[in-house]
Order: structure tokens, then C-alpha cells, then sequence
């Protein structure tokens, strides 16, 4: 009987080894790392040409900074900020948490960003290149550098057009029934967004633009990592 039990655990074990590489490898990867800089994958050290996947959570220090590629589409975070990166059947998607995350699409790879419950989503066919900071409990700068794309919560969709920079207050949707003690529906309250136009001159806008572009285009004939 000892031996029996013994030989069947040996078994189990021997069964779950063999199943350990074939769970991992069906985690689709979010994408590689091309530049880094004192940041952090949840409590490992980020270098470049590191993989990573949905669920890793980066986090940049005071003089960091990271930058992830999948495909044409990219995210890229500025100092002392903290994303977490979430599955998609294509490009990019992540989770800002704090701080400043840029980002560029390409014509079939897309990029999303959620930050604040707002999501922040390129256009299918039309790259884009932008720029999305945190700057308060309900409020966000979002930037165009290059290209329009989509901002949105609870239905509420705006169009961030090309060379355009907004700061964006989340606020209560009044216009929502309110729930009450009658019998009414209990109802969540929905979120709408102000977009405030901020003064941003076109010289600007097109320096960053070109500073952002100068970069993709020398990563793309430094970097082994593009392809």
C-alpha cells in the first residue's frame, strides 16, 4: 500500500511539472521593453528587451522612465508614474495609476488607456500620438502630438483632435435619474466629462511632435528590437 501511495504521488508531481511550461506559455505576452530607466516590474528591476504581460504592474522612480512596444503600438511613462498592463487582442492596453503615460498606435495596432475610468482609445486605421497625465482625484491633461483619438466614460465620447490639448474634469452626469427611497431603480451614478481647452501654441505643439518623431525614427535604426 506505501508503495502504491508513494508512486501515485510521484505521479501527480511528475503531472504537474509537465503541465507548469504549457499554463505559462498561453499567457499571451503585453509586449518588450525598448527603453528603461530605474523602473520597477511590480518588485523586480525592468531592463530593456524584458517581456511582459498582462498584469505587470510598472512603476518609474523620480529619474525614470520606460518605454513598451507591441508591434507600431507603444506606451511610454515619464518619472515617479505607475501603470499596469491588461490583455488585448491587439497593440496595447494598460492602466495608468499615477503620474504621465504616453503612447503611439499604428494603422492596425491600437492602443487604450484607462486612467480614472477614463478610457482613452486610438482610432482603427488612423495613428496617433498622445500624451495622458493624472493630475488631480477627477482630473486629467490629455494631449494630441499627432493624430486624433477617442476619450470616453460611461457613454460620454469626445474626439481629442490633432494638435490639441484639453485638461478634463470627471464630474457627476445630472441629467441621470436619481435613485430613491420609492421604489425607484437603484441606478449608478454615471460619470460625464468638461474638456477645457488649454492654450497650447501650434509652434509647441509641433516642437514636441517633431521631438517625438525624431526619436521613433532613431530607435527604429538603433533599436534590435524593431522591426
Amino acid at each position: 500500500m506505501r508503495v502504491f501511495f508513494r508512486t501515485a504521488l510521484v505521479a501527480v508531481l511528475i503531472g504537474t511539472l509537465i503541465n507548469l511550461p504549457v499554463q505559462g506559455s498561453s499567457l499571451k505576452p503585453s509586449g518588450t521593453i525598448t527603453q528603461v530607466q530605474t523602473t520597477w516590474i511590480d518588485r523586480s528591476v525592468a531592463t530593456v528587451g524584458t517581456t511582459v504581460y498582462p498584469g505587470d504592474t510598472l512603476r518609474t522612480e523620480d529619474s525614470g522612465s520606460v518605454r513598451v512596444r507591441a508591434g507600431l503600438a507603444q506606451i511610454y511613462m515619464m518619472s515617479e508614474s505607475e501603470a499596469r498592463l491588461e490583455s488585448t487582442a491587439r497593440g496595447l492596453r494598460a492602466s495608468l495609476l499615477k503620474g504621465t503615460a504616453g503612447f503611439s498606435s499604428g494603422p492596425s495596432d491600437a492602443v487604450e488607456l484607462n486612467a480614472l475610468d477614463v478610457v482613452i482609445r486610438s482610432l482603427d486605421g488612423q495613428p496617433s500620438h498622445g500624451r495622458v497625465s493624472i493630475v488631480g482625484s477627477s482630473q486629467l491633461v490629455v494631449t494630441s502630438f499627432k493624430g486624433p483619438f477617442e476619450i470616453s466614460i460611461d457613454g460620454d465620447t469626445h474626439t481629442i483632435a490633432d494638435g490639441t490639448s484639453y485638461r478634463v474634469s470627471i464630474v457627476d452626469d445630472d441629467t441621470q435619474p436619481k435613485t430613491t427611497g420609492n421604489g425607484t431603480e437603484a441606478v449608478r451614478n454615471r460619470k460625464k466629462l468638461i474638456l477645457i481647452a488649454l492654450i497650447v501654441t501650434g509652434v509647441i505643439l509641433s516642437a514636441l511632435a517633431a521631438a517625438w518623431i525624431y526619436q521613433e525614427l532613431t530607435e527604429s535604426q538603433d533599436s534590435p528590437d524593431k522591426q
